[in-house]
């Protein structure tokens, strides 16, 4: 099991200073999200690109993940209106392309979220059928893509696991896979155990705390999440992929590295970090 941070935490810093933290905590996994002022695919993307895998490298470092920006921006794969939902793929077959050029070998994806004037059966049709083309860039690229359930806060489709299982046998792609969220499971009421025991596999995990109310994404112990437990029950199912501190919120973004390296002194129990 790998523990990852990601840039996501760091975004009101520049990209090389989040490098250089990790660097300093001990952390060579990183998950890239894709977004201002980081990377975004539609502002000088080649030199971008270039220059983050020159640093990356440099330091030793492996991108587990790519994540593009697709809860703010303004991109929606179950979106009702086709041109909106056209402009949606294209924007993650970018990200796809960009992902390889990172030579990282998974993507970060989520359902989007139906319009409430159609039935939700409509959107999901929407989702289904996007999710399904942008599968097709991914197997020609080689990348996974790790499908993400969101919060009930954020989604009214992919939001737990007979959610998610339901699209990936639906759309039958070998790059679509499952992975946790754990603030998104809490609120679905699930437990680890539960992908464990529907899904054939689990490609990738997003470990935070949450004050299980709200879609907060904190800091180990500064919600009340049993995350312990959701640790413990990895190890006994032998996961072996990567675990990402996915820090987020205003009360994080001037001290990043502090909060990451509060979530690293929680680890030490586990003997992973």
């Amino acid at each position: 099991m790998k523990i990852a941070g990601m840039n996501i935490t760091f975004k009101h810093y520049p990209f090389q200073y989040f490098l250089d933290c990790m660097d300093r905590l001990g952390i060579s996994s990183i998950e890239l999200w894709a977004g201002e002022p980081h990377l975004y695919v539609y502002r000088n993307l080649l030199s971008n690109l270039k220059e983050i895998k020159r640093e990356v490298k440099s330091r030793n470092m492996e991108i587990v993940c790519y994540t593009p920006e697709q809860c703010i921006y303004p991109f929606n794969l179950a979106a009702s209106d086709p041109h909106w939902r056209k402009t949606s793929i294209d924007y993650f077959i970018e990200n796809l392309h960009a992902a390889a050029e990172v030579e990282t070998n998974m993507m970060l994806i989520t359902s989007g979220i139906g319009d409430f004037s159609v039935s939700q059966e409509e959107s999901w049709k929407f989702a289904s059928d996007s999710i399904y083309q942008i599968t097709k860039t991914a197997e020609q690229e080689g990348i996974a893509l790790a499908l993400e359930p969101l919060t009930k806060f954020e989604s009214n489709l992919i939001i737990d696991t007979p959610g998610l299982k339901k699209m990936i046998e639906e759309i039958q792609s070998p790059s679509l896979k499952g992975m946790i969220d754990t603030v998104a499971m809490h609120l679905a009421g699930e437990t680890p155990d539960d992908y464990f025991s529907q899904l054939s596999e689990l490609s990738h995990f997003h470990l935070i705390d949450g004050d299980g109310e709200t879609d907060s994404h904190l800091a180990l112990d500064d919600g009340s999440l049993r995350w312990r437990e959701y640790v413990k029950s990895l190890q006994y199912h032998q996961y072996d992929g990567a675990c990402t501190l996915e820090i987020m919120g205003a009360g994080y973004y001037q001290n990043p590295q502090d909060a990451v390296k509060k979530s690293l002194e929680k680890l030490n129990e586990f003997g992973i970090v």
